[in-house]
């Protein structure tokens, strides 16, 4: 009975301990497998312990960034406004998504740094089989005990003979053998679990931590800054569409009133009152009103695929269907001067790129201090627990094997490695502070320069209404006074061309306006706070919803 009990002891600790690596390795060769709610998940808890001068800077985002394979096609509503373009670009845009994957992999930094923290636990087996040994190595046969002779006799003389034979066996190499071949083998096998736990390292993990961390601040900053610069080129291509669009218009109106003055040139011609000339003259009005009317619809369709690019539309193409607002007329607070001194602080607090700059130089010094840790101790504990047997796999009681012991390592000298990478480490740090400045100083220029460009094109706007009042009115009275007979062909030329010129330099202005308060939010960084030039725009709401023609609906 007791050999019975010995024999089931055996073979449990056999069993376990030879399917246990086996669970091991099939556990560790997969990850795993992670759902895109858990994704999301994990994300949406990374984003709120985020503080909260770095959330105010990203864009509100009601849904979450879709990670299917390939994405859904965005449904895009037929009255589309600058805020759904926006919500569309920041949902489906290919930049987005390559942004949110370098922010999940910075959030995964995270987590290889903390994972220092904890003790390591490791499952060993090995098996060998030794096929050529010496003798004097092979475990399986025990030498037998040496006898050494004394030194004198018994007549108290020197034994010269075992002098001379002990040490030509001990400088010369000889030695016994025992059994005159060296083709022992045997095999070992061991399998045992090890645990290691670093208890300290000169505080270099706390510092690769805090790098980590300041890194991922620094990334979830450029997805900001993408978000930004995404929304910044929607609402440029948004507004070439509206001044295309205008274009448009102004040239389908200048081919209507050129063919108006042909039919009245016509008419004054069968009574005698102009000559082919003039018929002429209109023709080739009305021929150069049409080529601006192609040209208009070309630059039409150019800038809805360019729009249909940044919303992520499959094959960029933006249905004919889908209409834009309107161009409403500006209200008093478009007009207004921005307080430079205003917009510059704004700039100072929510530009992601500034912040993005700053986290980096954080990173950096964190850095510096994990690579001062390497200059201290480290002191690790270990353990193993096992077992072990040199003949064969077969475990038993008495293969049992276990230890634990405590490591102190102190590389005291590595051959100029630390110091080199400290230095390397530190010039890092110091580009990246210059980076820094380089960004300050940068974001004073965006801000400045576009706060010139709302000044002037305020002033240009006036001037242009100005223009256009004085254009309309003059076509009025050279048409009149034409078709009356009182006036030359040459002037209705130069009054119709006066018009569709300050027409075209009116619609230009406006809608550089527009652009010039979106540079201006861009270089602030004020899209996150919901601002935008529509807010400037009469019935902003109703402008939104009001349906207006396509190039489709214009050509028919």
């Amino acid at each position: 009975m007791k050999v019975l009990d010995r024999n089931s002891s055996r073979l449990g600790v056999a069993g376990v301990l030879t399917v246990l690596p086996a669970l091991w390795l099939c556990a560790g060769c997969r990850p795993p497998h992670e759902s895109i709610r858990s994704v999301l998940q994990r994300h949406s808890v990374a984003m709120e312990r985020l503080p909260e001068e770095d959330r105010r800077r990203m864009m509100p985002r009601p849904d979450p960034v879709r990670r299917d394979s390939p994405p859904p096609a965005p449904i895009v509503p037929e009255h589309l406004t600058m805020w759904e373009a926006r919500r569309i670009a920041l949902q489906s845009n290919p930049d987005i998504h390559a942004a949110q994957a370098r922010l999940e992999g910075a959030l995964a930094r995270i987590g290889e740094a903390r994972a220092t923290y904890f003790p390591t636990l490791s499952a060993v087996h090995n098996s060998s089989r030794n096929f050529l040994v010496p003798e004097s190595r092979s475990p399986l046969i025990r030498l037998p005990a040496t006898v050494y002779p004394d030194f004198f006799d018994s007549g108290q003389q020197l034994n010269l003979p075992w002098v001379f034979s002990a040490l030509g066996n001990q400088f010369l190499g000889a030695q016994q053998s025992y059994g005159g071949t060296n083709t022992n083998s045997f095999s070992q096998h061991s399998t045992s679990l090890v645990a290691a736990w670093t208890l300290f390292d000169g505080f270099t993990r706390e510092a690769r931590l805090m790098a980590s961390k300041y890194s991922y601040r620094a990334t979830a900053m450029g997805m900001a800054d993408v978000e930004r610069l995404l929304i910044q080129a929607v609402d440029t291509a948004f507004l070439q569409i509206l001044l295309a669009r205008e274009e448009y218009r102004i040239a389908q109106a200048d081919e209507a009133f050129s063919r108006e003055l042909l039919d009245v040139a016509e008419k004054r011609r069968e009574g005698g009152k102009s000559t082919e000339a003039d018929v002429l003259n209109f023709q080739v009005r009305v021929r150069a009103a049409q080529a601006g009317v192609v040209l208009a619809r070309g630059a039409l369709d150019t800038a809805r695929v360019v729009l249909a690019e940044l919303m992520g539309l499959p094959e960029a193409r933006l249905d004919a269907s889908v209409v834009l607002p309107p161009l409403v007329d500006e209200t008093g607070r478009a007009m207004e001067s921005p307080d430079e001194a205003l917009w510059l602080e704004t700039a100072y607090q929510y530009r992601p790129d500034l912040a993005q700059r700053q986290h980096m130089v954080r990173a950096a010094e964190e850095n510096v201090r994990a690579v001062m840790g390497q200059f201290s101790p480290s002191v690790t504990l270990s353990g193993s627990y096992g077992v072990e047997n040199q003949g064969n796999i077969s475990y038993g009681d008495q293969d049992q094997a276990s230890a634990i012991g405590v490591e102190l390592n102190w590389q005291l000298f590595t051959g100029g490695f630390r110091t080199s990478q400290l230095r390397r480490l530190r010039e890092d740090l110091r580009e990246a502070r210059a980076r820094l400045e380089r960004a300050r100083l940068t974001v004073a220029s965006d801000v400045r320069r576009a706060v010139i460009t709302v000044v002037s094109a305020q002033e240009e706007v006036l001037l242009q209404r100005l223009a256009i009042e004085a254009a309309t009115e003059n076509r009025r009275i050279v048409s009149a006074q034409y078709a009356a007979g009182k006036t030359s062909l040459v002037r209705v030329n130069e009054a119709q061309r006066d018009y569709v010129q300050a027409d075209g330099d009116l619609t230009t202005a406006r809608i550089r306006l527009r652009q010039a308060w979106s540079d201006l939010y861009a270089a602030t960084a004020s899209y996150a706070a919901g601002l935008s030039w529509e807010e400037f725009e009469v019935s902003n709401g109703a402008a939104a919803t009001q349906p207006t023609t396509t190039t489709s609906e214009a050509q028919e």
